[in-house]
């Protein structure tokens, strides 16, 4: 029993001292772009809280078998925060980005990735998204999303058309086997 406490204490340290240079960007002063690319949700989302705590935002991204994302430094002080949703599950993501959206996430249009047999528990593709937050909170407005996916285009033409007449814009589009759009409305103030 002892000699497991004291195997837990010495890797709780070692993640202590080590755990956070383990993830740590090279920033150089004055760099005006940042590029990140890695497989792993885990690590982009480490990544972005490292970049956007040193004044960058995201411009654009790509996906080539990873998670692409360039990155400018703001240089008026504004600061972001960045989460990334990842499913593979169509009502998942519905459900995480309407919580996001009452939080103040806003879908970055540019940062939506399908990554092709990257769930390993749950099979099939992932949808992976980046929405990101003023980290100041007074200028955070909820927003509303509405996920519509169907493997039939006529039936996703009319939904569209359905849920543009709600006041609802159109803002992502991915196909995984099924054609994913991903539609967004402006609301008040978070509260």
């Amino acid at each position: 029993m002892l000699r497991s406490l004291t195997t837990l204490v010495v890797a709780a340290s070692f993640l202590l001292l080590f755990g956070a240079s383990a993830f740590a960007l090279d920033i150089e002063d004055g760099q005006r772009y940042l590029l990140l690319a890695t497989t792993k949700t885990g690590t982009m989302q480490k990544e972005l809280d490292q970049a956007s705590a040193a004044g960058f935002r995201v411009l654009r991204s790509a996906n080539s078998g990873e998670m692409v994302v360039l990155l400018e430094r703001q240089g008026d002080g504004a600061k972001y925060e960045y989460l990334l949703l990842s499913t593979t599950k169509t009502g998942t993501m519905q459900k995480e980005l309407e919580d996001a959206g009452e939080k103040g996430y806003e879908l970055l249009p540019t940062a939506v990735f399908g990554l092709t047999g990257r769930s390993l528990l749950m099979g099939g593709d992932q949808v992976v998204v980046v929405v990101e937050r003023p980290q100041d909170a007074s200028k955070r407005i909820r927003h509303q999303y509405r996920l519509l996916a169907t493997s039939k285009t006529s039936t996703l033409q009319k939904e569209i058309t359905e849920t543009e007449a709600e006041g609802f814009l159109l803002e992502g589009l991915l196909s995984r086997g099924e054609h994913m759009v991903i539609m967004h409305k402006a609301g008040g103030p978070v509260q």
